[in-house]
């Protein structure tokens, strides 16, 4: 009941049922008054008529029989009703005789009232009646509660038809952030509001589409004066060159990674089968052949369907971060039920708990245990990041116990098999 159909149902349907139960509350509480708070009513207000009447008829009664049937009313007799009439007229000290019967064809019955010269009869209010006309109120109601809950629904699935449109657009956001266009179309609340989300979706693209443009530029930019720096320090001396050239280096594989991390965020590859455990072997091999700490520790045949390219990229990211930083890199590939899992550990100081949130911000670098005077512009973490999860994956990070941290990316049920 969260939901503002659900709620706007509620509303509806709550105040249609108060107008219900108060109009039969106060059906049922006139029929009550009038018919069930007096049991003897019926019986009460019969003699009290027959009485009436006897007295104006008694003496034309006693003047000639012809004027009164000899039979009481043909049809069924009503003993549940002759019983009370006949004992309330004995407790008004009268001797009348009285017997009511059910006429075929008739709704209502008769009394027959014995006078000496013969039988009076009289229509009279059937008691039991009354509860057929209650049943008849009360499915009355409940055939107008059932309708106008219908027309309620009716209403606020209507309602609420273009905010859950604009609920399954917002859904089918792709991996670029982009919202598509949302229809303007519907009430002018409702325009409005999608009006306004397509403008905002334009104004994000905008804003993200320059920035990107601002770091690829920037990078490349860069190394026209690289290059130029480079050329320089060749004249001079042996110990300020190799201190010149160090410091260039890392402005490049910092304009490299920046513009690597913009590309995989524009970058949309096909995805291909490919073998895991032979892109983890390229990768430790080529790192083992440059004197890398790298070792296998478990490796199975595992078949995923991602970008070959983009994976290679991700997981050489995160050996290396391992390697250089956490004094080695320990790499394991199993096949967990349906999931390709690869764990990446290491035996360094790991990761303090309050940074952990922020690991993966472009440019971090944790402060003071793995701040190294080495190689990496602290973009490797967002650029696997970036790619495992555009390609359906999970990267997470965690620390070891007593030291060491572990990196592991799991790739869900149904994109992996073994090969």
């Amino acid at each position: 009941m969260t939901s503002l159909r659900a709620r706007i149902v509620l509303t509806l349907v709550s105040s249609i049922l108060c107008v219900i139960l108060v109009v039969a509350a106060i059906a049922f509480s006139m029929r009550w008054k009038h018919e069930w708070r007096e049991p003897n009513n019926f019986a009460q207000l019969g003699a009290e008529q027959i009485l009436t009447i006897a007295s104006l008829l008694d003496g034309e009664a006693k003047g000639g029989p012809g004027h009164l049937a000899s039979e009481p009313a043909a049809g069924t007799p009503r003993p549940d009703l002759s019983g009370p009439l006949q004992s309330e007229l004995r407790r008004a000290g009268s001797a009348l005789r009285v017997t009511v019967t059910q006429p075929v064809g008739i709704t209502h019955p008769l009394v027959s009232v014995k006078f000496d010269s013969g039988w009076l009869t009289l229509p009279i209010k059937d008691p039991n009646h009354t509860k057929e006309v209650l049943v008849s109120i009360a499915g009355g109601l409940l055939l107008v509660g059932a309708g106008t809950i219908a027309v309620a629904v009716w209403f606020a699935f209507r309602i609420t038809r273009n905010l859950a449109a604009l609920e399954r657009v917002a859904a089918t956001i792709d991996d670029d952030g982009v919202v598509p266009k949302l229809p303007e179309s519907g009430p002018p609340e409702l325009k409005a509001v999608a009006r306004a989300i397509n403008t905002m979706t334009a104004r994000l693209k905008s804003a993200a589409e320059s920035r990107m443009r601002l770091v690829a530029a920037a990078g490349h930019d860069l190394r026209t004066p690289m290059t130029r720096m480079r050329l320089r320090a060749e004249f001079l001396d042996e110990e300020d060159r190799s201190m010149w050239l160090n410091d260039i280096e890392e402005l490049e594989r910092i304009a490299d990674s920046a513009i690597q991390l913009v590309r995989e965020e524009t970058r949309c590859e096909s995805s291909q089968l490919v073998r895991v455990d032979e892109i983890i072997l390229g990768v430790c091999s080529d790192l083992v052949s440059m004197k890398e700490p790298v070792k296998i520790m478990k490796i199975e045949a595992v078949t995923i369907s991602t970008p070959r390219l983009a994976l290679t990229r991700a997981v050489r990211n995160l050996i290396v971060n391992a390697a250089t930083h956490g004094g080695g890199a320990f790499v394991t590939l199993a096949l967990e039920n349906t999931s390709a899992s690869i764990t990446i550990d290491d035996e360094g100081p790991g990761i303090p708990d309050h940074s952990m949130s922020r690991v993966f911000e472009p440019f971090f670098r944790v402060d003071p245990g793995r701040r190294k005077s080495g190689p990496g512009a602290g973009l490797g973490l967002a650029i696997a990041k970036e790619i495992v999860e555009r390609h359906g994956g999970q990267l997470t990070l965690q620390n070891r116990w007593p030291k060491g941290l572990r990196q592991r990316i799991v790739f869900p049920a149904g994109r992996a098999e073994a090969s």
